[in-house]
């Protein structure tokens, strides 16, 4: 039963994941919680594993809740749900797309999803923004011991305090800086930043 249940949930991610990527982490949320109960933080910790694995989100999530669920069996069934919707409405368009190209409904059906896809996103951003700023584990703690800060002083004890990690908020904004103004390489901001985060954790 809990392979059906497995198949049935993250098939309804491939199949109603339009947009793919951060536009489906609610989606994919939710179907995760009947399986295993987990918070925001280590959501955001999975999607984060996932930027910098090969695969989709969508993929990577359903392998690791299938695996924790229900063991190796679980992980090939629940990654087979999630990749047969999209390979059965894939091979339905690529057949139709030259006769449906200049319909207006399919057109108008597609114009109206667009929206939908900015508002998934921005629920995304919901769900990982709070455990990725002001979870536990704060880089800000580490950059303090790094410049010499004595434990329970002013600066370690504001870091700790603080209603969100000052550190992790700089590293948002810089990426968004790269990213968007400068037209950095994401894969290149991921691995500097990355790297940042994991010398400051262990400090």
């Amino acid at each position: 039963m809990i392979y059906w249940n497995l198949f049935i949930a993250f098939a309804k991610v491939g199949l109603l994941g339009y947009g793919g990527g951060l536009a489906i982490v609610r989606l994919i949320y939710d179907s995760v919680q009947p399986f295993i109960d987990m918070s925001p933080e280590a959501f955001a910790n999975i999607v984060a594993i996932a930027q910098i694995t090969p695969g989709p989100v969508s993929l990577n999530t359903a392998t690791y809740v299938g695996y924790e669920s229900a063991g190796l069996a679980g992980a090939l069934t629940a990654s087979f749900g999630v990749i047969l919707p999209t390979f059965i409405l894939v091979s339905i368009v690529a057949r139709a797309i030259q006769k449906f190209r200049n319909s207006i409904v399919v057109n108008g059906a597609i114009q109206g999803i667009r929206p939908i896809t900015i508002g998934l996103v921005a629920s995304a951003v919901v769900i990982l923004a709070v455990p990725s700023i002001a979870g536990e584990g704060r880089l800000g703690t580490g950059l303090a011991k790094m410049i010499g800060a004595a434990e329970g002083s002013g600066l370690i004890g504001f870091l700790q305090n603080s209603p969100v990690d000052i550190i992790s908020v700089l590293i948002l904004i810089v990426t968004v800086v790269l990213v968007a103004k400068f037209k950095k390489s994401p894969f290149a901001v991921l691995l500097i930043m990355g790297c940042i985060g994991a010398v400051l954790g262990v400090s």
